[in-house]
């Protein structure tokens, strides 16, 4: 039976390969046959009158322990994994082979496309957009070489054509998610007038002025309409681009700040994905329809006593 990495239990040290260990017959309890030649007998002899076992101790916290990813400082890849989660490190060969380096081995999309992972992006390397992608590495790392190779912004995000502002704000891209916030809320604002007039929100001179002038109205929404699905189409075909340059960007800054070193913890915070940021950008865009209402009102009320 093999001992290595559990303790002898009379020193407390652990044992090695090549470790000559007497067993216990009656309990189990490993020693080393120096410490079971010192003392005589069993380290554990208070389990021989009650029959208890020794048990591995060793194996089961392996079963618990994390392995922290030596390039980028990961600390809670399972222990059965080979590959760090964030940069794809081989964590096997790290621990067995002292010549290693991390910068040798490549992020794990390297294993299915060959792509080189210390490839210079535009002021990032392959490698550390995927640690700051975080989440579908996968689909990103294709797209985004694509784009440098060729010098395309052009591709396909379905989830920014159906909802833009979720997306932006989950990859927390800001700027972006505001701004398709805003685009959608102007784009309803005729739909508001309509919504106001019909629950009774404006003057009596207000609502007719509106109630004859509906028809135009509804040209206005059709309009509109088709002004939201060209923004979503515009979106969804330059979403990875937006996305790809806002990476360079932001690792850029995080190099500059750390003197080329890049946190893992700090990269969690900084990309990656948030879910949160959906009820956020959902309670901005509320904020920004009740502020178009209110000005709305103001508008018309202002444009009748003119």
């Amino acid at each position: 039976m093999n001992f290595t990495g559990e303790k002898c239990v009379l020193c407390g040290k652990v044992f090695e390969d090549g470790d000559d260990v007497v067993v216990c017959p009656e309990c189990g309890s490993p020693h080393h046959r120096e410490c079971y030649k010192k003392e005589n007998r069993c380290a554990n002899s208070e389990m021989h009158d009650t029959g208890e076992k020794w048990q591995r101790i060793r194996i089961e916290e392996k079963k618990t322990e994390k392995k922290e990813c030596p390039h980028c400082g990961f600390p809670n890849n399972p222990p059965e994994n080979h590959l760090c989660m964030i940069c794809g490190t081989n964590l096997d060969k790290t621990e067995n082979n002292e010549d290693f380096t991390p910068e040798n081995e490549g992020i794990n999309v390297k294993h299915n496309t060959g792509f080189n992972p210390d490839e210079d992006m535009g002021g990032a390397t392959l490698r550390e957009i995927s640690m700051f992608v975080g989440t579908n590495t996968f689909y990103y790392i294709p797209v985004f070489k694509r784009m440098k190779d060729l010098g395309s912004k052009i591709s396909f995000n379905f989830s920014c054509f159906l909802f833009p502002s979720f997306y932006f704000a989950n990859r927390k891209m800001w700027f972006w998610a505001v701004i398709s916030a805003i685009i959608s809320v102007l784009f309803n604002l005729p739909m508001y007038v309509i919504l106001m007039a019909n629950e009774g929100v404006f003057t009596d001179s207000i609502t007719n002025i509106i109630y004859e002038n509906q028809y135009l109205l509804q040209e206005l929404i059709s309009i509109c309409n088709w002004g939201t699905w060209l923004s979503r189409v515009l979106m969804c075909i330059f979403a990875n681009w937006i996305y790809f340059k806002f990476s360079i960007k932001k690792l850029r800054l995080i190099k500059k700040s750390t003197r080329g070193r890049l946190n893992p913890n700090l990269l969690m915070v900084v990309g990656g994905v948030k879910p949160l940021n959906i009820l956020l950008i959902i309670l901005i865009t509320l904020s920004l329809s009740l502020i178009a209402m209110v000005g709305i009102t103001m508008f018309l009320n202002l444009f009748v006593v003119i």
